[in-house]
């Protein structure tokens, strides 16, 4: 089945363009409503394209609409973003997935301004599609708004169905009978005593260099834990990623949190599920523990800025590497480039410059290097005062996650609008 994956954008279409044009590695494109229009333009050379600037177009056309202004406190939704991935069993070419794409574009938006750019970097080489869908329609001079999200998917499935493509039944499966469930709720282990962990289906959809929501969720909700000092601030981050948190159900065999893509909401996780370590009970003694790790408030900053600008790009691998990173230097206790250097000097005079830790280190030194979001050390004094910071910080827990309970219900009701 085709995987449809939405993205919120935020602010000008200038940096989309530019990660999705990038190095040359656009397979091909397709505009609609643009200075260049596939129904209008196709005697004209492909390879003219490259020269439509279709952001400077979106950002235009915004802008004469007001369409940048927030919108009821909110800050404005100034385009869409969709990825588009095809089963990798049905072996579409470039060809096919142009029309489909296309097509299903059109259909939900006829009237916007579309911008569709073709890839190919992954590791099996299966194309797929980006599809940015600029906010404003063009006939009503409205915003975009779909009322109904789920139709977007349900769309794409008979669509490839319909073209000879594996897609997605649309009929619901019944759901257990209270037995089963009550069965299950008997069962008050935790799922895994693992700290991260991958079921079946996600590591060979990892493996094959493909998209994994679960994992993607994860990535973010790593960051989250490892820079928040606080419950409420944990969920600040996680809001400002575009994750939504919820609590489960008080029928579920563990207290657990649910975790979700706030563009894609019926893509749920618990959190136990990705991993021990992001369960609720596990989290909140984290939270609790005065001593647990966190990076310098500068390093969080930089790194935070990092990571909402992976999320708005859709760029999956940067944000997996920026958080394999955090949690190497959750793990060796590292917030400044010096420290690096002395973990590795302990490593090697023990004979363990070769172990799997030794290279996680030298990854995450190479990353925080390369971005610059670590400093080159961290002043004794500087981190004494941050210390005394953090533990008045947590002097009253219970009005912490009062403001993490509020923080919840926010997020559910702006999910249910």
């Amino acid at each position: 089945m085709p995987i449809l994956k939405p993205i919120s954008g935020h602010g000008s279409t200038v940096g989309i363009r530019r990660y999705l044009e990038k190095k040359n590695r656009a397979l091909a494109r397709d505009f609609f409503n643009l200075s260049w229009d596939e129904r209008k333009d196709i005697d004209t050379p492909e390879d003219k394209k490259e020269f439509v600037l279709w952001d400077v177009e979106m950002d235009a056309t915004r802008a004469e609409f007001g369409h940048d202004e927030p919108w009821h406190g909110m800050r404005a939704r100034t385009f869409k973003h969709f990825v588009l991935s095809p089963d990798p069993d049905d072996a579409i070419g470039l060809a096919e997935l142009r029309e489909l794409s296309s097509a299903w574009a059109l259909r939900f938006f006829p009237d916007n301004q579309i911008a569709i750019v073709y890839h190919d970097d992954n590791a099996r080489g299966i194309p797929h599609a980006h599809i940015v869908v600029n906010s404003t329609n063009l006939l009503t001079g409205n915003r975009m708004h779909t009322e109904h999200p789920e139709d977007l998917n349900r769309a794409l499935q008979d669509m490839a169905r319909e073209r000879g493509l594996s897609g997605l039944s649309n009929q619901r499966k019944p759901s257990e009978g209270k037995a089963d469930a009550a069965e299950k709720n008997k069962v008050n282990a935790p799922r895994t005593r693992r700290n991260v962990y991958l079921g079946r289906q996600e590591r060979e959809i990892a493996k094959a260099g493909g998209y994994t929501w679960v994992g993607d969720i994860r990535a973010r909700v790593a960051l989250a834990k490892t820079m928040a000092a606080s419950e409420a601030e944990f969920f600040a981050i996680l809001d400002a990623l575009d994750v939504h948190v919820a609590d489960n159900s008080s029928k579920a065999r563990r207290d657990d949190w649910i975790f979700s893509l706030a563009d894609w909401p019926s893509k749920k996780v618990s959190g136990e599920r990705l991993g021990y370590t992001y369960g609720k009970q596990m989290l909140q003694r984290r939270f609790d523990r005065s001593g647990a790790y966190r990076p310098t408030e500068k390093s969080i900053d930089e790194i935070r800025k990092r990571a909402e600008n992976a999320v708005e790009l859709n760029d999956l691998e940067d944000l997996s590497k920026l958080s394999a990173a955090l949690e190497t230097c959750a793990k060796f206790d590292v917030e400044s480039l010096e420290e690096f250097d002395a973990r590795l000097a302990t490593l090697s005079r023990r004979g363990q410059i070769g172990s799997e830790g030794a290279q996680r280190l030298m990854q995450a030194k190479e990353y925080m290097t390369e971005h610059g979001l670590m400093p080159q050390q961290v002043r004794y004094e500087q981190r004494q005062e941050e210390l005394v910071d953090r533990r008045r910080s947590r002097t009253n827990q219970n009005e912490q996650r009062s403001l993490a309970a509020r923080q919840r219900e926010q997020q559910r009701r702006r999910n249910e609008r």
